[in-house]
């Protein structure tokens, strides 16, 4: 078993990164990110600020690491459905923009937080333990593979190449990147124009998807 090969360190160590993610998700429920202290997440979890900043160097890497885990989610979720090609790329978005309707001041922040970073921001990762928290019946979890946002498109969109639902010789690199800037410009729009974020997501994302 999975268990057996983990130590005590690193299933406390996974509990308590599962149990910050999970208070943080509760309060983004109720409030604006900006309005989340570090403090108060820590007073939730018993924990001390050094502990949470030894596994979030900054408040906002928990964004990162909510991603990264939402992400591997999403790959679980397509496997055990049997999605593939272009019905997983359309399936993402539709979970993207569940997440986004319901976790919207946190998406926001997050496109702020890339914005502002002088570097290329680099996901939290998810270790064997965590994997194992999050799926603990799930027999091929330990071989998962681990994928950001837009390596689980380009996994699909490759997909949707081999199985010729578009164009062979389309560029996969320029797909995801029209993909991603449509994303974060639908969001944008639709926070200006207090629209309804995810319908405007899945109306501009399958017309880009046509032109492939």
């Amino acid at each position: 078993m999975l268990t057996e090969e983990l130590s005590l360190r690193e299933r406390k160590a996974a509990k308590l990164k599962m149990l910050i993610l999970s208070l943080a998700k509760e309060m983004l429920l109720k409030k604006n990110f900006n309005d989340i202290h570090v403090i108060d997440i820590c007073k939730e979890a018993n924990i001390s600020k050094v502990t949470f900043f030894r596994y979030f160097p900054q408040k906002e890497d928990l964004l990162l690491y909510f991603m990264r885990v939402w992400s591997f989610e999403i790959s679980v979720s397509l496997l055990k459905q049997d999605l593939n090609g272009i019905k997983a790329v359309k399936y993402i978005y539709d979970r993207y923009g569940d997440l986004c309707e319901r976790y919207d001041s946190m998406i926001l922040h997050l496109i702020k937080y890339h914005a502002a970073s002088s570097k290329v921001l680099k996901p939290i990762s998810i270790k064997k333990a965590e994997k194992y928290l999050l799926f603990p019946n799930f027999e091929d979890i330990k071989q998962m593979e681990v994928l950001a946002f837009d390596k689980l498109l380009e996994k699909y969109l490759l997909e949707a190449i081999f199985q010729t639902e578009i164009t062979k010789s389309s560029n996969v690199n320029d797909m995801v990147g029209m993909l991603l800037t449509n994303t974060y410009g639908s969001i944008l729009v639709a926070k200006m124009k207090q629209l309804p974020v995810k319908a405007l997501l899945k109306k501009n994302i399958n017309a880009i998807l046509e032109t492939f």
